[in-house]
């Protein structure tokens, strides 16, 4: 498990939040609720829908990278 800046994160990847949920990244919306500072991570598979927003100048936890990946 690695910190990783917002930026350096990949759909694919797996992060886990603060509260302790953890996702895989299926998509990333930009501009979340229309600021352009903030973007969302998504998980949209049968097993779970979840979204992470997230400031673009943040990090986040890395659990597992895709490969290519920055961890």
């Amino acid at each position: 498990m690695a910190t990783v800046s917002v930026r350096d994160v990949k759909v694919g990847d797996r992060l886990r939040a603060r509260d302790g949920t953890e996702l895989t990244v299926t998509r990333i919306d930009e501009g979340f609720l229309g600021r352009s500072e903030m973007l969302a991570f998504v998980e949209d598979s049968p097993r779970q829908w979840f979204k992470l927003p997230a400031p673009v100048d943040g990090e986040v936890e890395l659990l597992e990278p895709t490969l290519g990946s920055v961890a």
